[in-house]
């Protein structure tokens, strides 16, 4: 396993491209890769032919054709190993199960962001193909050379769970910033709690809109779930302290060192 090949440059290929780029030979298969930095090529199947080990890094939408040109690839490239990086795997593991067994398949899932310094320490999600299990462990591997965390769960569940740790606090951000562009001179009354919850719903937008919207549109059952939930509002604070009162003091001390960084 020398060469690298990711097909897409967006925020987080580039992030992936500067890292793998450490330890192995990398190229890029995409219109936006600076020439200067790395190898490109003009087409998935010149990139399939070079690289050793391939990872799919476009948008969520784009992701399913990349992957049904790649299952054709495969059929005369044995040993190549492949994985994607999408937010959300429902329909994405089932393509896979068309790739012949000669090559190694699974899904991923990084839990950060384009922002990461490293990989180093950061979690990875990874999601094993139906009958394929032992196909992950390539992948594995490779994240452990970058001292990555690991942690392996089925599709269901992985989008079940990325729904509310994702997409309700995704919604709520964008919610947030488009109730507060309807009242105007907030800033001079904002406290702690406005200046925190406007910075993370800012951050969000870092986003592309494409991106956003995807989130927002696959998770739309539990955003619903959340909205019924908030509808009820029978909230039991004195529950919630006692539920979280060994987090509470120390939490209260990590927001105001990120407002103050």
């Amino acid at each position: 396993m020398d060469r690298i090949g990711i097909i897409g440059y967006g925020k987080m290929g580039k992030l992936f491209a500067r890292e793998f780029t450490r330890k192995f030979d990398v190229a890029i298969c995409s219109e936006h890769a600076e020439k200067e930095e790395f190898r490109t090529f003009s087409s998935v199947e010149e990139l399939f032919n070079w690289a050793d080990v391939i990872v799919i890094a476009k948008s969520l939408g784009e992701t399913p054709q990349v992957l049904e040109e790649l299952a054709e690839l495969s059929e005369r490239g044995a040993g190549k190993i492949i994985f994607d990086i999408s937010t959300f795997k429902r329909d994405i593991v089932e393509i896979y199960k068309r790739f012949p067994k000669s090559v190694k398949v699974c899904s991923v899932h990084p839990m950060f962001g384009a922002g990461a310094g490293s990989l180093k320490g950061r979690r990875f999600m990874v999601i094993p193909v139906e009958g394929r299990e032992k196909d992950i462990y390539p992948v594995i591997n490779l994240l452990r050379e970058f001292q990555a965390e690991i942690f392996v769960t089925d599709a269901k569940t992985h989008d079940e769970m990325v729904k509310i740790t994702i997409g309700i606090p995704y919604f709520m951000a964008v919610a947030y910033l488009s109730f507060l562009s309807e009242f105007e001179g907030l800033e001079n009354f904002g406290g702690t709690s406005f200046k925190y919850l406007t910075t993370y719903s800012k951050a969000v937008l870092n986003d592309s809109p494409p991106f956003i919207r995807e989130v927002l549109e696959f998770s739309r059952d539990k955003i619903k779930e959340f909205l019924g939930f908030i509808e009820e509002g029978e909230f039991n604070i004195e529950e919630l302290r006692k539920k979280f009162e060994h987090e509470i003091e120390e939490s209260y001390r990590r927001f105001y060192r990120a407002l103050e960084d």
